[in-house]
């Protein structure tokens, strides 16, 4: 036992020996490490979000549409943030903004300047956000205005000497600070775009604003005054969208396609945001970037629009309607589309009236307030009777269902009395001149657009057939074009109406009045379909998406929607009367002069209140079809009238100097 305690102690004693000798190391360590640690600068580290571009937008043959213009956006940063100051520093901030001509305008809703008032309603969003700010410092949610604004001053520490001007401004942007969450992932934006003066004057007196910082970014640029419906704009996320945005990889402050062409190819157009960590120094300045994720430029959409044939379109729509005004024609709003036959790509659609993407902010209360609603895109949105250019549907379902023969006759004797007396109808020309057609084939009913003959066409095939063959060509269904908002519409028959069907409802339906309301985008892609013997292809307007690499991202190919079986006798008889439509019939005012020769169908569909819509559709040229087009004009008469609007599209497209004063209105089809 001796000998234990012996060797018990003697292990006791070197272990406190080996211990006072490692802690006086260690401390001899410490004590000649630390001036050289007091001596390092305090180090201070960033995450910073790097802006990727957004694609640009080009037409088919490479003409840039939309191309991006960098800026300086200047923000408050929570980078040396000191509580104290803060009144001051946003004072400071605010007051170099107005030396360079721009005003922040804060969303606090409380009066600019005593008295004091609430400038929200109760219940509303700007309540519960108010209410927020208050909460957030310690305030009770129902102050009075006064009360609130003495309460707030107090806690943001405003100075009481500042004039009740520069407090109300400088509390302004702590609201701002509050309701978006401001911190050291989200700083505070103060203007969206700042000049260069400004820049370099903050990078001469850095140490004077401590917390701003300005960052580059990408704005839009509209190269061209037309396509606006198409091209569409960009814009902040909404409280309402952030969620689904956030999860799909979104920054909260990201800019996206609002609608037409950067909303359907939002996914292409797209870039892939940067970050970068840096190091900085109490004042805010970088000195060192400790790593760096580079951002990614989105995808250039190259579309296939053709920009010399959208000016045409969209001039001779908005000359057209001005001209027939002039002349006492109440002609109000239009639009007009034109699609390659053989693939359904849009070379042109035009809407009026029409307005200016780059002013669109600017001139957004004025552009909503305006009864003729220019932001209505008519082309995909508007819903309109076909009138006569429906009756190459009733022709092909009375020939095909075999209820006439190519050969066959039928009379026109000025007054439909089949159904006499509960129903008596009118031919047009009967009605306008007293006159009748006599006995007409197919091909001779289109050329002169005779009315009695598609009443007893329709008669004989019946509602279900018009129905079937018009759905066949896609009227009455969404296109499936890629902008968003597209409109479906209605083919006239007994399951689209709620009241009772009955037999003068199928006479209408067969020369294109009664229920029938298409888009001038499904009469453009109807137009097609017959033009090129009965393939029906899905309108599009991505031509091919090209990532900055060079790499191809996509590429539209043609998309048969549909097949319709028409026989050669038949489709030849289609095109025989559509030809002499403009060779020799309603049409020929218009077109028998022309150097190529036009497929087309004119018509006026009658409306509840005021003068009859003109409509007319052509493919061209006759012979081997390119281009179908397709033109309504809101209370334009005469389906004429529609027709030179779609004469000077043809002649952007093939040449040939386009007619610029149109000859006095047309009251016939």
């Amino acid at each position: 036992m001796t000998g234990l305690r012996r060797r018990g102690a003697i292990l006791f004693f070197l272990s406190v020996g080996l211990l006072c000798w490692l802690t006086a190391v260690c401390g001899g360590m410490q004590l000649t490490a630390v001036p050289e640690n007091t001596a390092e600068p305090h180090r201070i580290l960033r995450t910073e979000s790097l802006p990727a571009s957004r694609g640009e937008l080009f037409d088919r043959n490479g003409v840039p549409l939309v191309k991006n213009r960098t800026v300086y956006r200047l923000y408050i940063r929570h980078d040396g943030w000191q509580r104290d100051a803060a009144a001051e520093w946003i004072r400071d901030a605010l007051a170099l903004l107005t030396e360079h001509g721009i005003s922040y305008e804060d969303a606090m809703p409380l009066s600019p300047a005593a008295p004091w008032r609430y400038t929200y309603d109760a219940n509303s969003a700007d309540a519960r956000r108010m209410a927020r700010v208050l909460r957030h410092y310690g305030l009770q949610e129902d102050l009075p205005a006064a009360e609130a604004f003495d309460a707030l001053r107090a806690a943001c520490r405003v100075p009481e000497e500042w004039s009740t001007r520069e407090a109300r401004r400088v509390l302004g942007v702590f609201y701002d600070m509050i309701i978006s969450d401001f911190g050291a992932e989200q700083p505070l934006l103060l203007a969206e775009e700042v000049d260069l003066a400004l820049i370099s004057q903050l990078a001469e007196q850095a140490t004077e604003y401590p917390c701003l910082a300005a960052e580059t970014d990408y704005v839009r640029e509209y190269l061209t005054p037309y396509a606006a419906h198409l091209l569409g704009r960009t814009g902040g996320v909404t409280a309402g969208e952030a969620e689904d945005y956030a999860a799909a990889g979104y920054a909260a402050d990201a800019v996206i396609g609002r609608d037409g062409a950067e909303r359907a190819f939002e996914e292409l157009l797209r870039g892939q945001d940067g970050q970068r960590l840096v190091e900085v120094d109490e004042a805010g300045n970088v000195t060192a970037v400790v790593q760096e994720f580079p951002a990614r430029s989105g995808g250039d959409v190259y579309l296939t629009l053709d920009l010399r044939l959208q000016q045409a379109a969209e001039d001779a729509l908005a000359r057209q309607i001005g001209q027939l005004r002039d002349s006492g024609v109440a002609a109000e709003g239009g639009a007009a589309v034109a699609l390659r036959v053989d693939s359904g790509e849009v070379l042109a659609m035009a809407s009026y009236p029409t307005y200016s993407q780059a002013s669109f902010h600017a001139d957004y209360t004025a552009l909503s307030a305006d009864p003729l609603s220019p932001l209505f895109n008519r082309a995909i949105m508007g819903r309109y009777a076909p009138g006569s250019t429906f009756k190459p549907i009733t022709a092909l379902a009375a020939l095909t269902e075999g209820w006439i023969g190519v050969e066959d006759t039928l009379p026109c004797e000025g007054v439909y009395r089949y159904f006499a007396p509960q129903y008596l109808y009118h031919c047009w020309v009967y009605r306008d001149r007293g006159e009748v057609h006599g006995h007409l084939t197919s091909a001779e009913a289109l050329q002169e657009s005779c009315n009695c003959f598609f009443y007893e066409a329709g008669r004989l095939c019946g509602i279900q057939a018009l129905e079937d063959w018009a759905a066949a060509f896609g009227l009455g269904s969404p296109t499936g074009i890629e902008l968003p908002g597209e409109s479906g519409g209605v083919v006239a028959g007994p399951e689209n109406r709620a009241g009772g069907w009955y037999a003068g409802d199928t006479l209408q339906a067969a020369i294109g009045q009664s229920d029938h309301l298409y888009t001038p985008l499904q009469l453009a892609s109807y137009m097609a379909a017959l033009a090129n013997g009965g393939k029906l292809y899905r309108p599009h307007l991505l031509h091919q998406a090209v990532a900055p690499d060079g790499r191809i991202l996509r590429q539209e190919t043609a998309e048969l929607r549909n097949t319709v079986a028409i026989s050669d006798e038949i489709y030849d008889t289609i095109k025989e009367g559509m030809l002499a439509v403009t060779s020799d019939g309603t049409a020929s005012t218009v077109f028998s002069d022309y150097h190529i020769p036009v497929l087309g169908k004119s018509g006026s569909a009658q409306v509840s209140v005021g003068q009859a819509n003109g409509l007319f559709i052509l493919a061209a040229p006759a012979d081997a079809p390119e281009i179908a087009v397709a033109v309504v004009i809101e209370h334009g008469a005469s389906g004429n009238n529609a027709a030179r609007v779609a004469r000077e599209i043809l002649t952007a497209y093939f040449g040939e100097e386009a007619p610029t004063e149109a000859p006095a209105p047309e009251e016939q089809e």
